[in-house]
């Protein structure tokens, strides 16, 4: 007998052929829900991982950020408290402004639009009503939130990654580069050459302490097609990763199984000014790359989601415009957004903290089945890894040693993880204790969390 899906007949069902083997039979064709392919597929996997998975690394690792965890065990990884911000529903993204001590995210603001519209989770329903995202500023001695109001912008604004960059000569100037991705009015079911989404990039504007940020432009490239996330390197150039080719059906399966032999996404360079937007592929080796972040000196770091790996690298050179990777480690969970933590306070004791980040979800199937649970509780488990800022600098280092699990929820008190921010409490106000709050997103989330960390026991 032989078994082959055919594709999507909807959004939540999938056709499959089945060819009995014996001979003058006849085919059968089915549509299964996609929750029973989805537990079918599970199987599958979980086959294969007990079958070779612990025989050869890559599979192990693999499977591992699928789901797989067989000699894992299954208790929570919380700090000493875990606080949630209020008013940060469906919050992907998160980016630290060193100059103010503040917080920003773009939230989508309402479960039931994000659970039917987000591209980059294959979720292409169109929209109840259109999706008005915001963008929050969040205090991280408070644990408040303060909406910022729009100026100069209608919408809608289905959010996705941001960045931020503030002029070295004007500390209080925070311009904010947002994904949108819009709804494409040109779309229709009987579409052939037209994509459900059309998405862009938006800039604002904001001053540190003010209650509004001012819309300057949209920038529409063709080349921008599924942006994730973005890296912001001046008011007017930035760069932005696809992390699929294929925004839905069996080639995005195919696509994301097939990694290991090609790559369909790819790393863009933008430049822009009054007149043109000048656009460039910088990178196109990293399969599934998705998240951005700035590492020390300038460098780049970027998550490759499905296959768990933090990837660090420099910046476009000038004259060609690309991109040299220098090493990358594997972490087992996908890997989203990563962040570096610079640690401010090194110097109280000798102990320097700072490394990165890497945060994501930790099990991609359960990730794929529940996130369009109508009733918002179906468990998507989620970690965050630590690993030093050696392992960065010295690819030399044995990354795999030196990382460690610094959060971990099995989904339910937080459904995925998308984001980590740490933020470090001065000693001096700490009974010289070295902690810091932990800032957890999640694009499916009623709410971020906080959690505190200590260090001594966390990071080493």
């Amino acid at each position: 007998m032989e078994v082959a899906i055919l594709g999507r007949t909807g959004r939540t069902w999938v056709r499959v052929l089945i060819v009995p083997s014996y001979p003058h039979a006849r085919n059968f064709i089915y549509d299964f829900p996609r929750e029973t392919m989805a537990v079918f597929s599970y199987f599958i996997v979980t086959l294969l991982g007990v079958l070779g998975a612990w025989l050869y690394e890559p599979v192990r690792h693999f499977v591992a950020v699928l789901g797989l965890r067989p000699f894992e065990g299954s208790a929570n990884v919380h700090g000493i408290e875990t606080r949630f911000i209020p008013d940060t529903v469906a919050c992907e993204d998160l980016e630290y402004h060193a100059p103010s001590g503040l917080l920003y995210t773009a939230c989508v603001g309402d479960i039931e639009i994000a659970r039917g519209w987000n591209p980059g989770a294959e979720a292409l329903s169109r929209p109840v009503k259109s999706p008005y995202g915001t963008i929050e500023v969040i205090d991280p001695l408070t644990l408040k939130s303060k909406r910022l109001s729009l100026e100069n912008f209608e919408g809608p604004l289905a959010t996705h990654g941001i960045a931020l960059y503030t002029p070295p000569s004007k500390p209080d100037v925070v311009y904010i580069y947002a994904v949108n991705h819009l709804p494409n009015p040109k779309w229709t079911s009987e579409s052939k050459t037209e994509e459900k989404a059309a998405s862009q990039v938006e800039l604002f504007v904001h001053t540190v302490g003010s209650d509004k940020a001012q819309h300057l432009r949209s920038i529409v490239h063709p080349l921008i097609r599924t942006p994730n996330d973005l890296l912001a390197i001046s008011e007017n150039e930035f760069l932005v990763t696809n992390d699929h080719y294929y925004r839905e059906g069996m080639m995005r399966f195919v696509e994301e199984l097939a990694r290991g032999l090609q790559s369909w996404t790819d790393l863009i360079h933008v430049r822009f000014d009054e007149e043109k937007i000048d656009a460039a592929v910088v990178l196109d080796s990293i399969a599934t790359n998705n998240g951005l972040g700035w590492g020390p000196d300038q460098q780049v770091i970027i998550g490759d989601a499905v296959g768990g790996y933090i990837y660090f690298a420099s910046l476009p050179d000038a004259e060609n415009r690309t991109m040299s990777v220098s090493h990358r480690y594997p972490v087992d969970c996908v890997v989203d957004n990563a962040n570096f933590f610079a640690d401010p306070y090194a110097g109280v004791d000798g102990k320097d903290y700072s490394g990165y980040l890497l945060p994501g979800v930790s099990d991609a199937l359960k990730f794929v089945m529940g996130f369009d649970d109508p009733a918002f509780k179906a468990p998507i488990p989620g970690q965050v890894w630590y690993l030093p800022a050696i392992a960065g600098k010295d690819k030399q280092v044995d990354g795999t040693k030196l990382r460690r699990l610094v959060f971990k929820d099995d989904g339910h008190t937080i459904r995925s993880v998308t984001t980590a921010v740490m933020i470090p409490i001065d000693p001096a106000t700490n009974g010289g204790k070295r902690e810091g709050w932990l800032f957890v997103t999640s694009v499916i989330g009623s709410s971020m969390l906080a959690t505190k960390i200590d260090f001594e026991t966390a990071l080493v």
